[in-house]
């Protein structure tokens, strides 16, 4: 098995842990979803040669690990210094700038307490990533993105709709 085709399938599994995690309620298990996805993605972004993409998904699946159980500003800061200087010894060209500003928009948004913040500078961080994953031509992964975006605003749409009607 090639590596492109090894990355697409890991892609895959990720984007099913992508599209589930935002319809729990609970947060933790909403960041114990995405630090799985996360550490798959870095394995796929690594076996593209995206080093700069792979570094930053370490970084962010052990930033979703952090934030189950803390949400100190100074952590949240840590990792986004940590993105950064992952990015510039990383760099490879000016594409490698979107990682990274999808990087410092999921950071900010694992620290939020609110679900409705957390999720909204989420799908920012997504489309970021998803002209990322449009650049470097990875279809799976373009897909995933996609699909989690949407994700996203359904469980964001359903949680709200719930409320309304004084489900919960």
């Amino acid at each position: 098995m090639n590596a492109f085709l090894l990355s697409q399938m890991l892609a895959g599994i990720s984007f099913l842990l992508d599209i589930s995690a935002f319809h729990f309620q609970r947060r933790a298990i909403n960041l114990t979803l995405l630090t799985g996805s996360t550490s798959l993605l870095a394995i796929h972004f690594y076996l593209l040669d995206q080093h700069a993409a792979a570094g930053l998904m370490i970084i962010a699946a052990c930033r979703y690990a952090t934030a189950i159980i803390t949400f100190h500003r100074w952590v949240m800061w840590g990792y986004m210094l940590g993105s950064l200087l992952c990015s510039i010894y990383l760099w490879q060209n000016l594409s490698s700038i979107l990682p990274l500003m999808g990087s410092l928009l999921m950071t900010f948004a694992s620290f939020q307490k609110r679900s409705g913040k957390l999720r909204g500078y989420t799908l920012c961080g997504s489309l970021c990533w998803l002209l990322n994953n449009v650049i470097v031509g990875s279809p799976v992964a373009v897909i995933m993105e996609l699909a989690f975006s949407g994700s996203i605003l359904a469980a964001w749409w359903r949680h709200c709709a719930t409320r309304r009607c004084g489900c919960v």
